[in-house]
């Protein structure tokens, strides 16, 4: 029988604000969507709705409402949230996030509008060229892509013009035809003819279309040039500025058959970044390409156009503004050019993904069409579920039938995940998903699992304790604390000798934690690491990633008691200063809206999400030491 937990590591909530936080998901994000064709429940990104994510909304928010005390309160919810998940996962084409919530045209002037897809917000002036896109969730206020900063270049006679598109705009507007709207500009080009006397001459018309669907993630762009006068190499662009204000770096481009990166400019100014033969996908990204940041993806619909694409920079090693150029054409008066290019403003999609992703029925319809790997939240969900089933820890027993469908497909799953290449979040979280069925059931095949589990999570750990990505790149506060949660769950089952020294070391790496919690994992520097990467992805994930180490903390203090004499002392003793300061930084997010808590994401504000209500509530709760005193009674 294990010891029982230091007085620290009891649940800090109160049974009212327990209630008054789980009520959140009993409220506006717990919809009915449509699924294949069917109607299914699933939970909201946030109040607003639209969109409808396995990870991190479903299957991570699944893991709290499988506690009993919250389970017993609406016991639907869980199923709802696990259902969701296996289906998103079981598609033809796996998926992370479902929109269901059509077009909301919230404004409709032109000179500033504003429309809402499930996946993304646009605003701007189209009577200014410029129309803005930002990512709907956590990205939205930090992330930005403005569809502008056109050229038009043609000869005239002996004259060669380089024109700005936006300063010639003559007329704008939207126009919605059921779940599809077009916004659009037009703009009149003049130019100069006559070699002795020059004269202005109306060169033609250039039409920018924007179509924006409720059921794709997609911006369909269409230029048309319509000539009014011979004109001689015409080209026209298709841009995207204002990138350097959400931290676009590497450039990724597909063509002949191949894929070359491209460094942004060494200092201020234009380089090009087209090599040679046909351009069929450009990508852009923060630098690393890392997994929670944006990327933006531009698909030519004729490749073979595309003569030239170039990068600016206003200063070293940020993108600022893209331009591709679609030609040279000449065109007789009445002649016209068309250039229709998809993009995708997504999270976390390389270019080959991206390109794979943006194939006509790539994907089923309303989903984001990023491509859903194995989700270790999904197992963690259901092996936490089935492990307070099989301890009848529910006031309404889950029934056999259901209990066996969830093992079958977690089996299945696990099967998956580890075939694959999975990243340090969906490991971590598997880990403690097998670590629950072991406990519940302790089949040879759980443990064999956790052992490879575990020591890929080792693999990613570097000599400073701090967790990598897969690529190297330094790991988020909220990623370094599910992997040491990961392996303090594992503690008890596995070999102390192989866990403890990366126990200790994983600890070491974030404490003290004041600054840390927000900058992510100490002693990066000296490597040379991505620092930016760790403290980008800690702004967007910091209400999760503090609710992530004070549990994983506490989780280590109770693992040391489960397995006496296994941890060093001083280890133990900096689990427990971090707990305290992970704590006392998660108290002021919460706050009281209309009767429920809502946590905040970050000390600056914005809309709950489900992942950080979840972390928050579980950070809270000590979810572990019920799972630990579980696992005691039953040995």
């Amino acid at each position: 029988m294990a010891k029982a937990p230091r007085p620290f590591m009891r649940n800090l909530l109160h049974a009212t604000d327990r209630d008054r936080l789980a009520a959140w998901f009993r409220g506006p994000i717990d919809r009915v969507v449509t699924l294949g064709g069917r109607p299914v429940g699933a939970l909201a990104e946030g109040a607003a709705g639209g969109s409808y994510c396995v990870a991190p909304a479903n299957a991570r928010a699944a893991e709290l409402l499988a506690m009993p005390d919250i389970h017993d309160a609406a016991p639907g919810l869980v199923e709802t949230a696990i259902d969701f998940a296996m289906a998103m996962e079981d598609a033809p084409a796996p998926s992370r996030c479902l929109g269901n919530h059509g077009l909301v045209v919230q404004r409709d002037d032109p000179r500033d509008l504003v429309v809402l897809t499930p996946f993304h917000v646009f605003t701007g002036d189209l009577s200014a060229g410029l129309l803005h896109q930002r990512p709907r969730g956590p990205l939205a206020g930090l992330v930005a892509v403005t569809h502008s900063g056109n050229l038009v270049e043609f000869q005239l006679g002996r004259r060669r013009h380089c024109e700005d598109v936006e300063n010639a705009i003559t007329d704008s507007g939207l126009r919605q035809d059921g779940d599809e709207i077009v916004l659009w500009h037009e703009s009149r080009v003049m130019g100069r003819a006559g070699w002795l006397r020059p004269r202005p001459v109306e060169a033609g018309r250039l039409r920018y279309e924007y179509a924006i669907s409720a059921s794709s993630p997609l911006l369909r762009v269409t230029v048309t040039f319509t000539a009014t006068a011979a004109l001689r190499r015409l080209r026209v662009t298709t841009a995207a500025d204002g990138l350097s204000d959400s931290g676009f770096a590497d450039v990724s481009v597909h063509a002949a058959g191949a894929w070359t990166a491209f460094a942004p400019p060494a200092a201020a100014g234009t380089a090009a970044v087209s090599p040679t033969g046909p351009v069929t996908h450009l990508g852009v990204a923060t630098d690393g390409w890392w997994p929670d940041g944006p990327s933006l993806h531009l698909r030519p619909a004729d490749p073979a156009r595309v003569m030239h694409a170039s990068a600016t920079a206003l200063k070293a090693g940020q993108l600022h503004w893209l331009l591709l150029r679609h030609g040279p054409i000449d065109l007789p008066p009445g002649g016209s050019l068309t250039v229709r290019e998809d993009r995708l403003l997504s999270i976390g999609l390389t270019g080959p993904e991206a390109a794979r992703a943006m194939l006509p029925g790539a994907g089923m319809e309303g989903l984001d069409r990023h491509p859903l790997p194995p989700q270790g939240a999904t197992l963690n969900a259901i092996g936490t579920h089935l492990l307070f089933a099989a301890a009848e820890a529910y006031r309404t027993p889950v029934p056999a039938e259901r209990r066996a469908a969830l093992a079958a497909w977690f089996d299945a799953q696990l099967a998956r995940l580890q075939a694959g290449d999975p990243g340090l979040e969906d490991l971590a979280q598997a880990a403690l998903g097998v670590e629950a069925r072991l406990r519940t059931e302790g089949r040879p095949g759980h443990a064999a699992a956790l052992g490879d589990l575990a020591g890929r999570l080792l693999a990613l750990q570097g000599e400073d304790g701090a967790f990598r990505e897969r690529d190297g790149g330094i790991a988020s506060p909220a990623a370094h604390a599910q992997a040491l949660l990961a392996l303090a769950r594992a503690l008890p089952q596995l070999d102390p000798a192989r866990l403890a020294p990366a126990i200790h070391a994983a600890v070491a790496a974030v404490w003290p934690a004041t600054v840390e919690l927000v900058a992510g994992p100490r002693l990066v520097a000296a490597e040379g690491l991505r620092v930016g990467d760790a403290i980008r992805q800690s702004e967007l994930r910091y209400a999760e990633g503090v609710s992530l180490m004070a549990r994983a903390a506490g989780a280590v203090v109770l693992a040391a008691t489960a397995s006496p004499g296994v941890l060093a002392e001083a280890t133990i003793g900096q689990a427990e200063e971090l707990h305290h300061q992970a704590i006392a930084l998660l108290r002021p997010l919460v706050r009281l809206q209309g009767g429920v808590l809502e946590v905040m994401p970050s000390p600056f504000g914005g809309d709950p999400e489900p992942t950080t209500q979840a972390a928050a509530i579980l950070g809270l709760m000590a979810p572990d030491a019920v799972i630990l005193g579980l696992a005691a009674s039953a040995a």
